[in-house]
């Protein structure tokens, strides 16, 4: 019964895995690396509200 068991969870960790490989590959062919590197689009968002606090050094 536990080897079973034991068998079931290396099958799910492997779909996971393959799971993960498929979304990553999909993700960088959709996008360039350019877009997934940068943080435009929430810097935006505060912009608009006037949220962005200032930076201080020190």
């Amino acid at each position: 019964m536990w080897i079973l068991l034991e068998y079931a969870a290396w099958a799910a960790s492997a779909c996971l895995l393959l799971w993960m490989l498929v979304d990553a590959a999909r993700v960088n062919r959709e996008y360039d690396e350019d877009t997934l590197m940068s943080s435009r689009e929430g810097i935006d968002e505060l912009l608009e509200h006037g949220e962005v606090p200032e930076a201080r050094e020190g």
